[in-house]
């Protein structure tokens, strides 16, 4: 019996740059803004985050509340980064499954996501990536 290098197919990435559905757990739909991506050979850049959400009306959620990002990809991203912008600075968020806990405060909320899937063959050829960023207006639970 040889040793036969089996190569292993790229991951079934679809053809379509994925559109992330952000909602929190009480059901309110979250509307994403499409941000710079790279994907099936094309690539756009567009503003940062903060430009992008000017002038979007934020849509309100209780504070505390979970919140879910999905992208319905057969294959989970490599890399996941999830930011909200306070004053001007970028503060990561952690993400778990896909899901954070929004801010215990009111007010508006502006945050920023960059997902990124890479070659399992090699983690330094991207296979593709997408950012989009949201806000959201945190209210008291009446």
């Amino acid at each position: 019996m040889g040793s036969k290098q089996v190569q292993e197919p790229e991951p079934n990435l679809p053809q379509k740059l994925p559109t992330p559905t952000i909602q929190s757990e009480s059901g309110i739909s979250i509307p994403a803004i499409q941000g710079s991506y790279c994907w099936g050979g094309m690539c756009a850049d567009y503003a940062g985050d903060v430009e992008l959400l000017e002038g979007k009306v934020p849509v309100s959620v209780l504070v505390g509340e979970n919140i879910s990002i999905n992208l319905s990809t057969d294959v989970p991203p490599n890399e996941f980064t999830l930011v909200e912008y306070v004053n001007g600075e970028a503060r990561p968020i952690s993400l778990r499954e896909g899901t954070f806990q929004f801010a215990q405060e009111k007010g508006t909320h502006y945050y920023g996501a960059f997902v990124g899937w890479s070659s399992p063959k090699n983690s330094q050829v991207s296979l593709g990536d997408t950012s989009f960023a949201f806000v959201i207006r945190g209210v008291e639970k009446k």
